[in-house]
C-alpha cells in the first residue's frame, strides 16, 4: 500500500502545478449535507412584592433542520423551520414553515433540471394552515467540498506544528480528499488514518521523524469533526404552483414560485450562505410573500468560532406588507474538548415594534465524566 500511494502521488505531482487547490473547484460524485439546531429557553419570575408588570413567564423552543442531496441523476432538499415562544400573561406566537424539493436533471453532465414541491406554513396570526405544491425548472448544482476542506485543515495543522517544512502539492491534496471522501468504504477510522499518514509520509516534505503521536491525535479530530462542513455551488429556480389551502381563509389560488440558493467558500474556516424566495398569486402586487437569508460562518481559531446570520421576511396582505427583521451573532469558545462556552446576541424587529428586541445569553457546557 505505501509503495503504490508514492507512486500516484510522484505522477499526479509532475502534471500538477503547486500550489492550492480552490475549494469549489472539488467536485464530489455524491453531495449529501444535513443540519439540525434546536434551542430551548424558559424564565419564571414571581416578584416578592407582589408586582405584577415585574412576574416573568416566557419561553422560546426553535427549531431548524435542513437538508440537501444531490447526485448526478436526482437530488432534493427540505427545509423546516419552526419557532414558538410563549410569554404569559401576554400573547404567545408561533411559526412553523415547512417545504421540499425533488429535482431531476436532464442531463447528468448538465445543470438543468425539473422539480416538483411542496410547502405548508402555519402561524398565530394565519387564519389556517397554508398548503401549496409547485413544480417548474431550474439550474444549478451544489457540491459536497467537505473532503478537500478536510485535507487542507490536515495540511494546515501539520504546517503548523512543524511536521511539514512546506505545503503538500496539489496532488498530494487531491489524493487525500479522495480517501476522506471515501471514508465510509474503511472498515474503522483507523484504517482512513493509517492511509491518510501515508501518503503525508510520501509527501516528501515530513520533516526527520516522521509523523508523531500527537500529529496523529490531531488528524484523528478532524477527520471525525461531524460538525464541520463546507459545500459551493448555486442554483435557480421558477415554476407555477397551486395553493391548496389559503392561509389567510380565502380562495385558492395559481401560485407563481421563485427561489435562489448560493454557497461559496474560499478556506476551510469560512462559508458564506445566501438563500431566497419569492411566491404569491397571479395578483402579485397585492399579496406575496418575500424570504431572505445570508449566513456567514468563521473559525477564527482552533479553539474559537463565530457566526452572522441575517434573515428578512416580507408577507404581504392587500396590498400592506410586514417585515420582521432578524439578526443572530454568536461566538463559540472551546478551550477543552469537553467545554465550550457559547455567546449569542439575537436581535429582531416585528410590525408595531417601537424598536428592536435585544437577547444576549451566554452558556457554559462542562462535560465531567
Amino acid at each position: 500500500m505505501r509503495g503504490a500511494v508514492a507512486v500516484l502521488v510522484g505522477l499526479l505531482g509532475v502534471c500538477l502545478a503547486v500550489q492550492a487547490v480552490p475549494l469549489c473547484s472539488y467536485r464530489s460524485p455524491l453531495t449529501d449535507l444535513s443540519d439540525l439546531v434546536m434551542s430551548f429557553s424558559y424564565q419564571y419570575v414571581n416578584h416578592p412584592y407582589g408586582a405584577k408588570d415585574r412576574d416573568k413567564n416566557d419561553g422560546q423552543f426553535v427549531v431548524d433542520y435542513r437538508r440537501l442531496y444531490d447526485t448526478a441523476e436526482y437530488g432534493f432538499d427540505i427545509e423546516l423551520a419552526n419557532e414558538f415562544k410563549i410569554s404569559l400573561p401576554d400573547v404567545s406566537i408561533f411559526s412553523t414553515d415547512a417545504g421540499g424539493n425533488v429535482k431531476r436533471y436532464l442531463g447528468s453532465e448538465g445543470d438543468a433540471f425539473a422539480f416538483a414541491g411542496a410547502s405548508a406554513r402555519s402561524s398565530s396570526s394565519f387564519a389556517s394552515l397554508g398548503v401549496s405544491v409547485n413544480l417548474g425548472l431550474g439550474v444549478g448544482r451544489f457540491t459536497d467540498v467537505t473532503p478537500l476542506a478536510t485535507a487542507t485543515r490536515i495540511d494546515e495543522t501539520l504546517v503548523r506544528r512543524g511536521t511539514l517544512t512546506d505545503h503538500l502539492r496539489s496532488a498530494d491534496l487531491e489524493i487525500l480528499a479522495y480517501e476522506i471522501g471515501s471514508k465510509d468504504t474503511y472498515r474503522s477510522t483507523a484504517d482512513l488514518l493509517a492511509v491518510v499518514q501515508e501518503i503525508v509520509e510520501s509527501s516528501g516534505y515530513v520533516r526527520l521523524g516522521g509523523v508523531d503521536a500527537l500529529d496523529l491525535s490531531k488528524i484523528t479530530g478532524l477527520l471525525t469533526d461531524a460538525g464541520f462542513s463546507r459545500y459551493c455551488g448555486w442554483d435557480g429556480e421558477l415554476g407555477v404552483g397551486y395553493e391548496i389551502l389559503d392561509p389567510s381563509g380565502g380562495t385558492n389560488d395559481l401560485l407563481v414560485t421563485a427561489a435562489f440558493n448560493y454557497a461559496f467558500t474560499t478556506a476551510p474556516n469560512t462559508q458564506l450562505l445566501l438563500d431566497g424566495s419569492v411566491f404569491g398569486p397571479l395578483a402579485f402586487s397585492t399579496t406575496n410573500r418575500i424570504d431572505l437569508t445570508a449566513e456567514y460562518d468563521y473559525i477564527i481559531s482552533e479553539f474559537l468560532n463565530a457566526k452572522a446570520t441575517y434573515a428578512f421576511s416580507r408577507e404581504t396582505w392587500r396590498s400592506i406588507p410586514t417585515d420582521v427583521h432578524r439578526i443572530v451573532l454568536s461566538v463559540v469558545l472551546t478551550p477543552l474538548d469537553t467545554a465550550d462556552v457559547t455567546l449569542t446576541a439575537l436581535l429582531e424587529h416585528r410590525p408595531l415594534f417601537p424598536e428592536w428586541s435585544v437577547d444576549i445569553r451566554l452558556g457554559l457546557s462542562i462535560q465531567l465524566l
